[in-house]
């Protein structure tokens, strides 16, 4: 017994493969702020969590070293960089990487290969959720081969600045830099803000609003990630000036942020104009936004509106194949999101803004919810909902060309990360998703069974109170906000496990 329990601790220890003693090496050929970037988020993320400084490097003399190139290069400081013959294969795709271990000479490298800077930042997140990372110790699985594209070319997540947030109005820009980061390792390529909020507006700014939504605007550079704002038209367009004072507010901004990518102007929610008066608006708009980002897309929603007036906004596409649109949004409130895909002309995208963040008078309310939790948890209670999001992201998403979902909160950072993995691939796990999650957060010696409570945190708000099972045994503790949450939700909101 004892000899083959020996037996099988050798075996496992051998399927791991220490990073311990690794040192990193980044190809030139990874444009900058990606290649410093990088590079930080392996160094710092690694030492948060083992105490472990592996340094960086410029050649092959380590024993195990972690090798960030772009996929088509030939070769890396004198080594050949590995590649598949196939022209389809993930790393070549946009976005795509390949993360896999080669052992030669006695000498083991961990390549990470991107097509692209994205790419390579999705190898590293890659990585970094499946390492185990404790005190002293980083393994990864010695045989890992692991290829990726992803399947929506939009993934990402509001982030508004403003009162109305349940948290990050009292974060710094640190903060957000970090939470962006975390983000990106799971997926997202795109942040949402939400500007021109005023300075007085929430007691718990550290930050003047009008300096944060520009250091928002630098963050994503850093991280090559979209940098999206929602941005209503002034309330009725038919006051006097009203189109032409909106006009100079929004030029402004658009002067002052390094990175804009999107704007998202609602067309209802607020806001009830007609669209006879939004489509001027709008196409002056994409004018004003060219000046400053000339590769920057206006987007609407038609939130609100009735049969005449998307009626008309449809007729007006048709009629007028417009350039001045880079797609149409679908959200809260809006049309059918099978019906606006098949209105929509091809030229234009089409994008998902679900509503991750709410429980109740939403839209995608939580089902057979007892009417107790609904009362005294509210609406932005800490959900994770893995089971009910996977299930309607493939319900929905299939009629959209990605998202940027609509959160108002650090609450839902489970349901973030599943829609951003999702995003990846459709066919993920939610299990796996969620142990990645647990895994990196939270570490290796909890990660399932907090995965597990997650799960039964859901599983709680599945029909009547009194069905509840008696806690059988405590959740997972740890440090940091993201496992306190719901460790909260377990002690307060009901608990199943």
């Amino acid at each position: 017994m004892a000899l083959n329990a020996f037996l099988a601790c050798s075996e496992q220890e051998q399927e791991e493969l220490d990073l311990s003693e690794a040192k990193i090496l980044i190809s030139p050929q990874i444009k900058s702020p990606i290649k410093d970037t990088a590079g930080d988020i392996l160094l710092e993320e690694i030492e948060k969590r083992t105490g472990l400084h592996l340094g960086l490097t410029n050649n092959w003399d380590a024993k195990t070293t972690i090798a960030l190139a772009l996929a088509e290069e030939i070769e890396l400081f004198g080594e050949e960089v590995p590649a598949r013959g196939a022209k389809s294969a993930e790393e070549l795709q946009k976005e795509g990487y390949r993360i896999f271990n080669e052992n030669k000479g006695g000498k083991n490298t961990i390549w990470i290969l991107g097509a692209d800077a994205r790419g390579i930042l999705y190898g590293i997140g890659k990585l970094l959720r499946t390492a185990k990372m404790s005190n002293g110790n980083i393994t990864i699985d010695s045989k890992i081969d692991f290829s990726e594209a992803p399947e929506y070319t939009l993934r990402g997540h509001q982030f508004g600045y403003r009162n109305t947030a349940n948290s990050w109005d009292a974060w710094t820009v640190e903060q957000f830099d970090q939470h962006f980061r975390e983000q990106v390792l799971f997926g997202a390529n795109s942040f949402e803000n939400i500007p021109f909020q005023e300075v007085n507006s929430s007691p718990h700014f550290k930050v003047d609003p009008q300096i944060m939504e520009v250091e928002l605007s630098k963050i994503c550079e850093k991280y090559d990630a979209e940098y999206w704002v929602w941005t209503p038209a002034p309330h009725d367009l038919k006051v006097t000036n009203a189109h032409q004072e909106g006009l100079e507010e929004q030029e402004a901004f658009f002067a002052k942020c390094p990175r804009l990518d999107g704007v998202f102007v609602p067309g209802g929610d607020p806001g009830e104009n007609h669209p006879a008066q939004l489509i001027p608006y709008l196409n002056d708009l994409s004018a004003r936004l060219h000046k400053y980002h000339p590769d920057a897309g206006i987007w609407v929603s038609l939130q609100g509106f009735n049969k005449e007036k998307v009626d008309y906004f449809f007729a007006y596409l048709e009629e007028n194949n417009p350039d001045w649109l880079k797609g149409l949004v679908y959200g809260p409130s809006s049309p059918p999101i099978d019906l606006e895909r098949e209105r929509l002309p091809k030229k234009y995208l089409h994008r998902f803004y679900p509503d991750i963040t709410h429980t109740v008078r939403c839209q995608y309310p939580v089902d057979n919810w007892d009417q107790a939790f609904a009362l005294t948890l509210g609406r932005e209670p800490c959900n994770p909902q893995p089971l009910m999001y996977t299930e309607l992201f493939n319900r929905d998403s299939k009629f959209t060309d990605g998202f940027i979902t609509y959160s108002d909160g650090s609450h839902d950072d489970v349901n973030k990360v599943l829609w951003s993995q999702l995003g990846v691939d459709p066919n993920n796990d939610p299990k796996e998703i969620v142990l990645e999650y647990t895994q990196f957060f939270f570490g290796p010696d909890v990660a399932e069974a907090a995965a597990q409570g997650i799960f039964a945190l859901e599983e709680n708000w599945d029909g009547p109170i009194l069905k509840t099972i008696p806690l059988r045994k405590p959740w997972p503790y740890g440090k940091g906000w993201k496992i306190a949450i719901h460790i909260c939700r377990a002690i307060g909101g009901g608990n199943n496990w």
